[in-house]
């Protein structure tokens, strides 16, 4: 359809506008049309001003000089409009108002007092910053460039400040919103601010921890996310979060563990750099990431326990030009955390609450009820004596169980275990945080509190977190301290393994017919006979057995910076952390874990106590200046320097009487060939490092980082290694070619390759360490033996990192995407291998082989609604990465550990694998007419017999592709999410199929088992079956039948939230509202049927978040 315009002022103005225009004139009609009633005598004109500021929801500028001339005002109004009321207010006063977006100025009557205002504040430059919907905003910085002076704005969003120089330009920020920067000139008497939102402004800056960078200018490859963006997701931890947002961060499953909240989860970003594997050895996760707090290292367990509430902003860095700044600690990547400063103004409270309802999630089990399972027994032949024909009374006594057990479920025995050691739970956490102060000095106090309670009953962390943030500013110098003192306390669930209830048989009853608990819920004989014990998973959890850990700890830092001039700074910062966990555990003699053990070894008593102190500091200098307009410098040198020292004393007792309930003073003796333990370790790092960013009309990017480690984990010889990095990119969008372009606003193009390294180590692992015998004494004093045998040429792991990559910015923000391929090469690898016997000692940390992987990452986003000036915008998303890895010059060096996982796992360490491959016989199936396994030779020859010697990869437990798919909907103050999992082209071992269909033997029968068992094995010849015959005696061997195609989607997250800024809130002295509620973990598909969450279950929550600032 053709436009019509009519030409304004040598514009074109489309008539579509006329409607707009109109709206806003009958909101002005409406605005004039407020009534309101109002009496006053004598009062002062500031009082009344509130009073209609209340009422109506306007705001004022007022000019301080011109109000104090004000006479005290009489008024008696009575539902009249705003207009009349503001007429008879300022009839009789010296001064008049105008009216201008939701604003009411006050401004001279007499022009010559106008002019004598501004000669009297020539000097004084005032103003007010309001959003774009005209509420004032409190805590605004305030800051003219060219003399440094600096404020913050008031909760009436109202500034001033010292002006000098006869023109200048003032900065205005404020988080959440864009930057504004606006000439001013000697004279101006009132300035009015409107800042805008910007919800993509926190991703336009890159923080290292070290130094901070515009993402425009900087060629690595990084991800960074505001709070908001986190808690859109959910709101347990930054972790679970950060696993949606960004495709490069893995978390790794445990499915083991499930939703144990005293369980650390495996993380990786691009992949593993070490050994699989190796974690306890090390006593660390070598392919952990490095976790920088407030620029400062930190341990995995303070992030998990950190609140949410507390977060600025995260940020991940990825690639060598971002990471390498941390040189020898950075190969697995790096998250750099930064917590909320405080903002300068009258006092504001922030308080924060979050709610989770957590439920276990048992939809991956799929157990026989008690007919199935006793059906499953009697083909089994559980019932069936061996010695029927010689000894017919032991038949008789099997067919008496059996039919007693028969009556027993026809009675509608069929007791669902899995619901014992579980419950229902509420989980809440709570922040308040106080902030204000001046602009000079700007203080924060918070205190959290969560209690983090588990499904399993009686298991759950408990943590508290005070904090204080001061911020001082003196002239050129900045002081800034962050203290943290922290108590968590966690306890273990007294019910165990959920596995030993999941696998009790559901034909027993939970209790007696007294309601007691039985110590064995059966004591009976087996068809040969032998005594049939089957203990009482209840009968444990009700003796009094416990495991908790208490911890407290203290963390300081501190930073003062001095801004030279506007290109030089000096930085200077500490951070110091000290730490004492506490661990006590009991069993009781009573347990059924004791059934076999001497009556005076009963029982068992553990006791340790973990000392931590360390200290980090750095000392740096930071540059920046723009040359000609063209040349843009960047650059950082310094110095850090750190120390960790570790301090252990450790026992167990055994032996306890009855009824005593875990005092290690009833105990009988030390746990056999044991005594008590007493460590100490200390590790020492110190390292100089630089960095240099150009770029050449924001157009042409370079950056460089070389930094020199020294540490004391490695060899003697080998105690300092270098590690370099350099990026370059491409800024496309701003060639003269492409800047005018109406469809990308942001094309780049970037590169870059470095060597950073891994320290995630033991502290003494390049040294030989004694253990003292204290049974070999003699003239030259205590014994000691060789525990571990020192290697002074053990050489520091490093990884080549290459990367290329491009971000793109399409149709006015409406479409974005982000690519990463990458490289990295571990060379050489550092693992710590079996030796024999004859050495005298188990083993030896060493270097050998190389790890390679590859992979790709991305994101793309569309918005197929964008009105940001409307605050409506729906956004769909999808993230995705594809990795592969693989092993080289490895020869036989994991020989030992090949040889230790057959038929335990699938793992392999050989050239030419990978560290997720699973190697395997491979099978052909159950052969129909004799029930049996067939198996492939590696020359190609069917067999019924396995061998090791013809494993090969039959699997990946890493997928084609992972990622989410995301949906986001914002409309004003409304907001919805969605967040969908999926996995495709990966395998995983089956376990359920493994011990739970077949390897079922006479102790197996003591426990329940999959369904599958029961109706999909093999029966008779010509059956086409998945599975084997039933057997109690025949052991099947790990191969391919029990590798499954593992393609799944999860519902990891959906939200919805709801901000109220006005109304009725304001009656309660509150500025802001945000709610929000969460669906997480609400469904799990998979082509697999496995059981999840085996000695703990996983769980599925609804949460509930309220964020209120007073």
């Amino acid at each position: 359809m053709k436009k019509v315009h009519v030409k304004i002022n040598n514009q074109k103005f489309p008539y579509r506008n006329i409607p707009v225009i109109l709206l806003l004139m009958l909101l002005t009609l409406h605005v004039f049309a407020q009534n309101i009633t109002l009496t006053k005598r004598n009062a002062r004109i500031t009082d009344v001003l509130k009073e209609i500021r209340k009422q109506t929801g306007y705001n004022f500028v007022l000019n301080d000089q011109l109000i104090n001339q004000a006479k005290p005002v009489t008024l008696n109004a009575h539902n009249v409009s705003l207009k009349q009321l503001l007429d008879e207010l300022f009839q009789d006063q010296p001064f008049t108002y105008s009216l201008n977006n939701r604003i009411i100025t006050i401004v001279p009557k007499n022009p010559g007092i106008a002019a004598i205002q501004v000669q009297q504040q020539e000097s004084i430059l005032r103003g007010i910053v309001m959003n774009k919907e005209g509420k004032p905003i409190a805590g605004a910085s305030v800051k003219l460039l060219k003399e440094g002076n600096a404020s913050s704005t008031l909760t009436d969003g109202t500034f001033q400040l010292k002006q000098q120089l006869a023109n200048d330009s003032i900065l205005v920020s404020y988080l959440g919103h864009k930057k504004s920067v606006i000439a001013v000139r000697l004279g101006m008497a009132h300035l009015k601010i409107i800042l805008t939102e910007a919800t993509e402004e926190v991703q336009d800056v890159v923080v290292t921890g070290i130094y901070t960078r515009n993402k425009d200018s900087f060629t690595g490859a990084t991800s960074r996310y505001s709070r908001q963006e986190l808690k859109n997701v959910g709101n347990a931890n930054i972790i679970q979060s950060l696993r949606t947002l960004d495709p490069t961060f893995n978390m790794v499953e445990n499915n083991r563990f499930g939703s144990d909240p005293n369980r650390l989860p495996d993380l990786e970003i691009r992949g593993k750099s070490s050994i699989v594997g190796l974690k306890e050895q090390f006593g660390a996760d070598p392919n952990q990431p490095l976790f920088i707090l407030d620029g400062f290292e930190v341990p995995l367990r303070t992030v998990m326990d950190l609140n949410m509430n507390r977060v600025e902003s995260l940020t991940i860095l990825k690639d060598a030009a971002s990471t390498a700044i941390y040189g020898s600690r950075a190969a697995n990547g790096v998250i750099v955390i930064e917590t909320k400063a405080p903002q300068a103004g009258e006092l504001r409270l922030t308080y924060s609450s979050d709610l989770s309802f957590t439920g276990a999630d048992f939809s991956s089990y799929n157990l026989m009820n008690a007919q199935e399972k006793l059906d499953f027994e009697k083909l089994a032949g559980r019932y069936s004596y061996l010695a029927a024909a010689t000894a017919p009374q032991g038949q008789q006594y099997l067919d008496s169980l059996y039919n007693q057990r028969q009556k027993e479920v026809a009675r509608g025995v069929d007791t669902y275990w899995l619901n014992e050691p579980v419950r229902n739970v509420i989980t809440h956490g709570h922040n308040l945080y106080a902030e204000g102060g001046s602009e000079s000095f700007r203080f924060g106090v918070g205190l959290s509190h969560k209690e983090l309670n588990g499904v399993m009953k009686g298991s759950g962390r408990n943590t508290t977190e005070g904090n204080t943030d001061l911020t001082y500013r003196k002239g050129r110098l900045n002081f800034y301290n962050k203290t943290a003192i922290q108590y968590y306390k966690s306890t273990e669930s007294p019910y165990g393994a959920f596995a030993s209830f999941s696998r009790t048989n559901p034909y027993y009853r939970k209790s007696n017919e007294n309601g007691g608990i039985d110590r064995y819920l059966e004591v009976s004989k087996d068809y040969q006979g032998q005594e049939y014990l089957v203990s009482n998973p209840m009968w444990n959890a009700i003796l009094g057995n416990k495991d908790e850990q208490n911890f407290t700890g203290f963390r300081n830092n501190f930073m003062a910076e001095w801004q030279y001039d506007q290109a030089l700074k000096l930085r200077a910062r500490t951070g110091l952390n000290k730490g004492t966990l506490e661990r006590e555990a009991f069993i009781s003699p009573e347990d059924t874990r004791f059934d076999r053990t001497a009556q005076n070894l009963k029982g068992r008593y553990d006791n340790g106590r973990t000392d931590t102190w360390s200290y980090e500091g750095e000392i740096a200098a930071i540059y920046g200046k723009n040359f000609n307009h063209h040349h843009l410098i960047n650059g950082v040198a310094g110095w850090n320097f750190m120390e960790s020292n570790q301090r252990r004393k450790a026992f167990t007792a055994v032996g306890f009487p009855e009824g005593i309930a875990g005092s290690p003073a009833f105990a009988n003796t030390y746990l056999q060939n044991s005594k008590p333990e007493y460590r100490t370790s200390v590790s020492r790092a110190t390292s100089f490092f630089t960095n240099l960013g150009y770029s050449y009309n924001n157009r042409y990017l370079m950056d460089f980082s070389y930094r020199a480690d020294g540490s004391s984990i490695f060899g003697s010889t080998q105690l300092f290694t270098q590690t370099w990095s350099l990026g370059l990119a491409w800024n496309m969008h701003q060639e003269k070619w492409l800047k005018n372009s109406e469809v990308f606003d942001l094309l780049k193009i970037r590169a870059s390759i470095g060597n950073p390294g891994n320290q995630n180590f033991n502290a003494y692992q390049a040294l030989t360490t004694y253990t003292y015998n204290t049974n070999v004494i003699n003239n030259f004093g205590v014994g000691a033996v060789i525990e571990a045998l020192g290697n002074p040429e053990l050489k520091w792991q490093k990884t080549l990192d290459k990367n290329i990559g491009f971000d793109a910015v399409i149709l006015q923000n409406r479409l974005r995407i982000n690519f990463d391929a990458y490289n990295k090469r571990t060379d050489p690898l550092l693992a710590i291998i079996n030796t024999p016997v004859s050495m005298g000692f188990p083993t030896l940390t060493t270097n050998f082989g190389t790890q390679t992987n590859e992979g790709v990452s991305g994101m793309i986003s569309y918005s197929p609604i964008y009105k940001p000036n409307e605050r409506i915008n729906w956004t769909i998303s999808l993230t995705g990465r594809a990795e592969k890895a693989k092993f080289s010059n490895l020869e036989q060096a994991l020989k030992s550990m090949n040889d230790e996982n057959k038929g335990l796992n699938l793992t392999r360490y050989y050239d030419g694998g990978s560290p997720s491959s699973i190697w395997a016989v491979p099978s052909l199936g159950i052969d129909p007419l004799t029930g049996k396994e067939t198996f492939l030779k590696k020359s190609g020859e069917q067999t019924f017999k396995h061998d090791y010697m013809d494993e090969i990869v039959v699997g990946n437990t890493m997928p084609k592709w992972e990622g989410v798919f995301g949906n986001t909907f914002y409309y004003k103050d409304f907001n919805l999410s969605v967040y969908l999992r999926y996995r495709l082209g990966g395998q995983q071992f089956n376990q359920a199929l493994f011990d739970k269909v077949e390897n079922i033997s006479t102790e197996g029968l003591k426990s329940n088992q999959d369904k599958r068992a029961f109706y999909d094995r093999w029966k008779q010849p010509g059956d086409l079956a998945p599975f084997r015959g039933i057997s109690l005696t025949d052991n099947t061997p790990m191969s391919s039948r029990f590798v499954q195609d593992d393609n799944s989607i999860l519902g990891e997250s959906f939200s919805i939230g709801y901000t109220v800024h006005n109304g009725w809130i304001e009656k309660l002295n509150i500025n802001n509202l945000n709610m929000r509620l969460y669906f997480n973990d609400f469904f799990h598909q998979s082509t697999i049927r496995a059981e999840r969450g085996i000695d703990y279950p996983f769980a599925r929550s609804i949460s509930f978040s309220l964020n209120l600032t007073f």
